[in-house]
């Protein structure tokens, strides 16, 4: 039955069951008409926190008989103090958009296309078990895929904590290994702290009021922007930095909001940032800059790694790009050496100036640090303990032979920098240990990002911005004295913290994620690698995934040459997604759509230095619910063990005993028994509700004055006490006894190779612990080695596309964040699109007029990718079956990722053979060469009789992008900075809405509570 309806059919809406209908502006919907935006009565202020970005501001929104009226900040948010950005602001339109996804539908029409029918939750859940449970027979549990994304889901690990629990198969996130992952996971193990994302919310330390003292002195913006990807709290941030004497240094393409501040802004082009961080730390070694740091002049010598020796007979495989780099491979074993060495006591060893002995690293403390002396540069001859002589370098001999070639002529010819630049940002970078430097997501977009986040993890390490008042890098926060905890109600994935009783996946299962064994950083957050699970989709091996469930916005947007996924739509059985409403991904490939709630309804328990918020269901509208419940009910329905659709491991994911760890909660059954559950996680034992929470929250854990001044700075050279920070114990910090039991400095914990039993406690900037990794793994049991080793030291390469075809196409291209705007979200925001109602392409006075272009201009956008000269091809059909994984980087074993083979996605690319359309906007504020321009998609063509397949192919700088050729050893990071590009002036595409009363449509109704799916009163 077909249903036609007009956008104030509210009467007739709510009554109707079922029918086909089109998501969108004349779909069918339950709102509730009303001629004022408020009553009178009952009206209160709620406090909660918002997730239009990750950075989960402080919200106090007021609502008037259940509707929500108007958001603000809230100051006792003691990051955001009040602030609140147009991301944030823009909630109450995205709470009552028109377009929002109301109940459960199924598609009833063909793909791509927009004709639904509404069904119940239950029907919905059983649809996905029954193809879950026919997958299981037929095939195998791998065929699972799951997949989120950061634009909008608090819970992210929802998807592999399904999948673990299911038993078997894959989990990506277009994110992932471009963005955030590469950092997180790696500059742990080299600073021994912190990864240093000022916009995932951390750099605490950068927070603290001037009161306090000991302020960051100067501080590196590299490849982020505070000001535009959270102004209300890292942007203000950092405004408060600079009023407070704070020197600034950006390196970025693009002339931001914050480099308009910065006392150096170093105009980088897209892909040289490791050139660039190579040449910084050639110029710190020549210049002996490391030793002249104030008051931190031993840091190097005395609580790095670079002394320790390296053990030249390692031959370490080096990257397909960079075959003419230093070859430098593990540090030396001390067993080894010594007789007295074995597994038991394995340690590192260095050569000590004063006994000139080589000798085994210890973890100095207060009886033993005035004897050590260890080298720092040149090499040594060491006696093994089989009699042989090795001639081994320091780790330090070994960063100064790699960065030897990056002098900064070198690296200004590179980069497009100045020299004189360069060397100023240097200098002033060197001239506090106060400081540091936070790295930004723009690394994490090129197969360079393991290799970035080692590059600026190592300057602050070889510089002493560890640790220290005012460092980025920092262990902040003392302990309250009320008895409370800082809070987050993260839900873990079985398996990622700890055991649990019932054992829900083999090692086998996780063997077989694909693309892990050779990407083993992906192991960070269990995800697989995107371009091998789209291999396997196309081409069926090792395996074919038949079952792909996606809880996050627009894929169309997000991956990369996103155009090549189109051919692997049909290759699934089903396709499930769940979102707030409908995006390209929906009308190209969904088969059920689940509705999820947005943040006004959710809740979520979140720390904000000392104090802890708690996101709360302000209102709750229509059959939506929080994105937990609809894997929990799909789970539901596979948990009955006299159903046909019964599954073993979905009985016990409903089951605290059978999982029998309290990291990891069962599913629930209704909303108000999660919601309880989030409250108890509040960081207050006395709140076990959400109606408690809903008076308590937001809470002080600790008064300023215990969290700032309870701070512990230079932790590392003092015996721990065991206080730890954030209100919780460190583990690693819970004892300054050593096993022999003398008395050891806490020094730097999570840097040494996992083999490495006497751990000297050192930072380390030779990242020994990535190359132990690549080949052995993280997990519980020894893995495969990769192929490929991961190096110990950042390289260079040249981007691919400058290489293959840069004269064809001569621009580089970057992206980057705006204040509007997170990842994929918000492009039918009413209020945003005007202010910013297409993406814009900055481009340079001289090369506008070589194009023959004028600011306001609109413009054409090509790539190799939209032109067909760079395919996706098959990189799985000649993996091992076992491992799932290349036999080797040799043709003769391909195909596989270091030896492609055939085509799989030209005519999935040819839909995009026109380009994409932008703004032109000439300006001096973008590196030379260089274009800049935002990720895009257009929600309005998903309304009532348009081209659906034109809201991602019209101007989607992912269409762009490269998802083939080299991938990142660490990460499996493919490319989405650093691509090259050709324009030319062309004229505004059809259908577009540009206009401000364009979106009138899109303009929030107003609609009553009713609880949401799964309420109970």
């Amino acid at each position: 039955m077909s249903t036609t309806m007009t956008r104030r059919s509210f009467v007739k809406a709510a009554a109707i069951t079922a029918g086909a209908s089109a998501l969108g502006i004349e779909a069918a919907h339950n709102l509730t008409p009303s001629n004022k935006a408020w009553a009178d009565n009952d009206v209160q202020e709620i406090r909660t926190s918002c997730r239009a970005c990750i950075a989960n501001c402080g919200v106090i929104a007021t609502v008037s008989n259940g509707r929500v009226i108007k958001l603000k900040g809230d100051p006792i948010d003691p990051m955001s103090k009040g602030r609140i950005c147009p991301k944030g602001i823009s909630g109450v339109q995205a709470l009552y958009h028109p377009n929002r996804n109301k109940y459960p539908m199924k598609r009833v029409g063909e793909k791509p296309g927009n004709q639904w029918e509404r069904i119940s939750w239950d029907e919905a859940a059983k649809t996905v078990a029954q193809h879950m449970i026919d997958m299981r027979d037929k095939t195998g549990k791998h065929g699972l895929l799951c997949t989120t994304g950061g634009g909008g889901n608090p819970q992210f690990f929802s998807p592999p904590r399904f999948r673990n629990f299911w038993g078997a198969g894959n989990v990506f996130e277009p994110g992932c290994a471009q963005c955030l992952l590469p950092r997180a996971f790696t500059m742990p193990l080299v600073n021994g702290i912190d990864n240093t994302s000022i916009a995932d919310s951390g750099c605490l330390e950068l927070y603290k009021p001037a009161k306090y003292g000991g302020l960051t002195e100067v501080y590196v913006m590299w490849g982020t922007a505070p000001a535009w990807h959270s102004p209300a709290t890292s942007g203000r941030c950092v405004a408060e930095l600079r009023a407070n004497g704070c020197k600034t240094i950006v390196v970025d393409p693009r002339f931001n909001a914050d480099a308009s501040k910065a006392d150096v802004w170093l105009p980088i082009k897209p892909g040289t940032d490791i050139a660039m961080m190579l040449g910084w730390m050639n110029y710190i070694i020549e210049n002996k800059l490391y030793e002249k740091i104030p008051g931190y002049e031993d840091f190097c010598e005395q609580w790095t790694n670079l002394p320790f020796l390296v053990d030249p007979r390692d031959n370490v495989s080096l990257p397909p790009v960079a075959q003419d780099i230093t070859k430098d491979g593990q540090l030396l074993r001390a067993s080894e050496v010594f007789d007295d060495v074995t597994a038991e006591n394995e340690g590192y060893v260095y050569f000590d100036t004063e006994t000139g002995k080589v000798t085994k690293a210890f973890a100095l403390g207060p009886d033993n640090e005035g004897t050590y002396h260890p080298q720092l540069f040149g090499t040594v001859d060491v006696t093994l303990k089989d009699g042989s002589t090795i001639t081994c370098k320091t780790a330090f001999q070994a960063y100064k032979d790699r960065c030897a070639d990056f002098d900064l002529d070198t690296v200004a010819e590179i980069t497009g920098c100045k020299k004189e630049k360069i060397i100023e940002a240097i200098e002033l970078y060197c001239s506090s240990a106060h400081g540091g430097i936070s790295l930004g997501v723009a690394t994490d977009q090129y197969p360079g990002s393991a290799q970035a986040a080692i590059g600026a993890a190592a300057l602050d390490c070889m510089t002493a911005h560890l640790w220290h008042s005012g460092c980025p890098a920092n262990k902040v926060g003392g302990q309250g004295s009320k008895g409370l905890t800082s809070c987050e109600s993260i839900i873990f994935p079985a398996g990622f913290i700890g055991d649990t009783k019932y054992q829900f996946q083999t090692d086998d299962a996780v063997l077989e994620r694909l693309g892990y064994c050779e990407h083993k950083g992906l192991g960070g957050w269990v995800h697989s690698h995107i371009p091998t699970v789209l291999s396997a989709v196309l081409t069926g091996e090792p395996y074919q995934p038949k079952v792909w469930i996606e809880r996050s916005g627009n894929k169309m947007a997000a991956l990369g040459n996103s155009s090549s996924w189109v051919e692997a739509f049909p290759k699934f059985d089903l396709i499930v997604h769940g979102y707030m409403y409908p995006t390209s991904f929906t009308t190209e490939a969904a088969d059920i759509v689940f509705p999820v709630c947005e943040w006004l309804e959710n809740a979520y328990a979140q720390k904000r230095l000392n104090v802890n918020l708690m996101r709360k269901p302000v209102t709750n509208l229509f059959e939506a619910a929080d994105e937990i419940m609809m894997w929990g009910k799909i789970a539901e329905a596979m948990s009955d063990p006299t159903s046909d659709l019964y599954d073993e491991n979905m009985e016990a994911c409903m089951d605290a005993d059978k999982i029998g760890s309290p990291m990891v909660p069962p599913y629930w059954k209704t909303i108000n028994e999660y919601w309880d559950w989030v409250a108890q996680q509040g960081g207050d034992k006395s709140v076990t509700t959400m109606a408690q929470a809903m008076d308590v929250f937001p809470e002080k854990w600790a008064e300023d004055d215990e969290y700032w001044g309870g701070t512990e700075y230079d932790g590392y050279c003092k015996v721990s006490t065991g206080g730890g920070v954030s209100g919780k114990v460190d583990p690693g910090m819970a004892s300054g006894a050593a096993d022999d039991g003398k008395v050891t400095y806490t020094g730097f914990s999570g840097t040494a190779a996992r083999d490495i039993v006497d751990n000297p406690k050192k930072c380390a900037p030779y990242a020994d612990t990535m190359l132990y990794l690549g080949r052995h793994g993280n997990e519980k049991f020894e893995m495969p080695a990769s192929v490929i080793d991961y190096n110990p030291m950042p390289y260079y390469f040249t981007p691919e596309d400058q290489t293959e075809f840069g004269d064809e196409y001569p621009l580089r291209l970057t992206e980057g964040r705006i204040p509007y705007y997170h990842h994929g979200t918000l492009r039918n925001n009413p209020y945003l699109r005007e202010l910013y109602p297409a993406p814009e392409l900055w481009i340079s006075p001289e090369n506008a007029e070589k194009y023959g272009v004028a600011d306001g201009d609109w413009v054409n956008v090509k790539s190799p990718r939209t032109d067909g000269k760079d395919v996706f091809r098959d990189i799985t059909t000649g993996v091992s079956k076992d491992t799932v994984m290349a036999k080797s980087a040799s043709e003769a074993d391909g195909p596989s990722e270091f030896a492609p083979g055939k085509e799989l996605t030209a005519d999935a690319q040819a839909i995009v053979s026109d380009g994409i359309y932008a703004v032109a906007r000439v300006t001096k504020g973008i590196a030379q060469d260089s274009v800049y321009m935002e990720r895009f998609w257009n929600p309005e063509f998903l309304e009532d009789g348009s081209d659906g397949r034109k809201s991602w192919t019209t101007e989607n700088m992912n269409v762009l992008t490269k998802n083939t050729g080299y991938y990142n050893p660490e990460f499996g990071t493919y490319t989405l900075r650093g691509i090259h590009v050709k324009i030319a002036k062309a004229q505004r595409p059809e259908g577009i809405w540009y206009e401000p009363t364009d979106f009138e449509p899109w303009m929030p109704e107003p609609s009553d509570f009713t609880g949401g799916a799964f309420y109970e009163k």
